[in-house]
């Protein structure tokens, strides 16, 4: 009986098809004592040129590599097995098809019901001044749609165990799609409470609630806070736990590059941990020292100097209807060619005259001053062994420039602290895309 060669084959299929080597040679761009030695079988046609001469003998490549030609019942067998298995392919396909079609719909409900629980915490909110009964409502609506996602999750993935091969990357990849939805849906949710956390995490909101300028400004910064804390969260322990409870099956490349991805996280988080360290020591200095270092305050250690201050605030608050304040912010007195007007000369205003007594612990009067009440945010009488002073005055416009260099240098910190995390985000997003 005669081997059956990928030569002798090429051998009877060239002689059928009337070619000489030559000829058949120039059609693969070889020579004839190639293709002599191939049907010697002193070597084998390269790869590449296996599909050439299939097509140039109108076979399969199958056919070729095993040197003979099909038979017809085995041919015939071969194609009602390839029909079969290709009608099973589609039957397949179709089932994966009709059950991801079928929890997207379901997934639209669980976001539907998070989007109805956000309109009545607006409601809530906006029309009835309930932050609390606001925030309720859309953590209520939130946990019944996290609860039934994680349910429609759970009933529309596969069991790998009970699946062929061949089939086990289709369903690996179709558990790992429906895991992820339900990740964003996950999201989703958090970031809807978070949205409306504010309502009850600053003052009066949960009491008065916030108006809708107010709380969308805060409610966006909660929200980025919320993202930034759930995807670090997500990366460093809800995604690993969900790899080892078999719900993100990863592949071994796959499991490298997120590894690569966890470090990458971690290596960002410590850089940019340690710069808001900084800054929220910052905000601590500004808190403890804050009133010292930008509050100008008026010290006097004698009566005398104390009592001439308040009087001429007083005069120049009573001739002109308000205090004149120079660059440094001192008192500079009003123009004397200008005379109270007739109510102030009827004694309207100087019936708002008020006198102040500094009593020191043994009840002794050390000092009499007269003053009015809006021009001081307060007098502050420190009793000392020595000399029974120091008197401690803040005007309010030493107030008022406090107020406003400091909300200056709170704003200064906190956007610091935002262009910090937005930095550290861009920054591992990039890396993260290269790799």
């Amino acid at each position: 009986m005669e081997k059956k060669t990928i030569g002798n084959l090429i051998a009877a299929l060239r002689k059928a098809s009337g070619m000489t080597q030559k000829e058949f040679g120039e059609k693969l761009f070889v020579s004839d004592k190639t293709v002599s030695r191939w049907e010697r079988d002193e070597c084998a046609p390269d790869l590449y040129l296996i599909p050439v001469i299939a097509e140039i003998f109108g076979i399969t490549t199958d056919e070729l590599l095993r040197g003979e030609r099909n038979n017809p019942e085995r041919a015939g067998e071969e194609n009602r097995e390839e029909r079969q298995h290709t009608k099973s392919e589609k039957q397949f396909r179709l089932l994966l098809e009709q059950s991801r079609k079928k929890y997207q719909s379901f997934t639209m409900i669980s976001i539907g019901m998070t989007i109805l629980g956000l309109l009545t915490a607006m409601i809530a909110n906006l029309s009835f001044s309930k932050g609390l009964i606001a925030f309720c409502l859309a953590l209520a609506f939130a946990s019944v749609s996290e609860i039934c996602q994680i349910c429609f999750a759970g009933n529309a993935r596969f069991s790998l165990d009970e699946e062929e091969d061949r089939r086990a990357e289709q369903l690996r990849l179709f558990n790992n799609d429906v895991t992820k939805t339900a990740i964003r849906i996950s999201f989703f949710n958090l970031l809807a409470v978070a949205f409306c956390f504010p309502l009850v995490a600053l003052i009066h909101g949960a009491n008065y609630g916030m108006e809708g300028g107010s709380w969308l400004l805060w409610g966006g910064i909660f929200v980025l806070a919320a993202l930034v804390l759930g995807y670090i969260v997500y990366v460093l322990r809800i995604r690993p736990c969900l790899s080892n409870r078999g719900w993100y099956m990863l592949t071994s490349s796959e499991m490298d590059a997120f590894m690569d991805n966890r470090k990458l996280l971690l290596k960002t988080m410590a850089i940019s941990l340690s710069i808001a360290l900084v800054i929220g020591i910052g905000f601590l200095i500004l808190y403890l020292f804050g009133s010292e270092i930008l509050l100008k305050k008026n010290v006097f250690y004698n009566c005398e100097d104390f009592k001439a201050f308040m009087e001429v605030q007083y005069d120049a608050w009573y001739r002109d209807g308000y205090v004149h304040y120079d660059k440094d912010g001192n008192i500079v007195e009003g123009d004397p060619s200008v005379q109270p007007n007739e109510n102030e000369q009827n004694g309207k205003y100087t019936s708002m005259k008020e006198y102040g007594k500094i009593v020191n612990a043994d009840g002794e009067i050390i000092c009499e001053y007269y003053f009015h009440n809006s021009l001081n945010k307060w007098i502050r009488f420190t009793e000392s062994s020595e000399d029974k002073m120091p008197v401690t005055v803040v005007t309010y416009l030493a107030y008022n420039q406090y107020i406003n260099r400091y909300y200056v240098l709170q704003v200064l910190l906190f956007a610091l602290f935002v262009l910090d995390i937005a930095s550290a985000s861009f920054i591992y997003w990039r890396k993260m895309k290269r790799a």
